[in-house]
């Protein structure tokens, strides 16, 4: 079994987030929070999220990245509180829609707030199944050649198409 991440586990994983995400050296950031390069380059190319980058860099530059994101957070944090208030509110006055719209801002903070600090991965997820190997298709390969006995061209035939070796009655 893998090891965990040890930046993933750290107290300081957001704020190395955004340093990382801010584009400081690897090694500039190792030596500020005592955590090997090699560390903080597995993480950066496995755990951190693509979108804190690009909007870190993008909206404020390299240099600011770091407060950038921790605002960003904090704001979205107040919203929330805000957002919880009313809800209250909204409660209180028997207000089914009104608190249905508020929970739903309140989740989409949270999402938000999740998706920014790599909490939350949304990256598809791609599976490949060989159902050519399978027990249950290869039984069915196994029947059809066996109920294809009685005509040995046919037999040889699906053989040859589903590239199988022919079994000999």
């Amino acid at each position: 079994m893998g090891r965990n991440c040890t930046i993933c586990t750290s107290p300081r994983r957001h704020a190395i987030d955004a340093v990382l995400a801010g584009g400081q050296s690897l090694a500039a950031v190792g030596h500020k929070y005592k955590v090997s390069p090699d560390a903080l380059r597995r993480h950066r190319a496995a755990h951190l999220s693509p979108a804190i980058v690009a909007v870190a860099i993008q909206k404020y530059g390299a240099e600011s990245a770091l407060s950038a994101y921790e605002g960003t957070v904090t704001r979205l944090e107040s919203l929330i509180d805000r957002l919880e208030g009313l809800l209250t509110v909204a409660e209180d006055r028997k207000s089914l829609m009104g608190g249905a719209n508020v929970a739903r801002e309140i989740r989409s903070s949270l999402e938000l707030i999740a998706r920014l600090r790599g909490d939350l991965d949304t990256r598809p997820v791609n599976t490949t199944i060989n159902v050519l190997t399978t027990p249950e298709f290869t039984g069915v390969v196994s029947c059809l050649i066996e109920a294809l006995a009685p005509w040995p061209q046919a037999r040889i035939a699906a053989a040859q198409v589903l590239d199988v070796e022919e079994v000999v009655p």
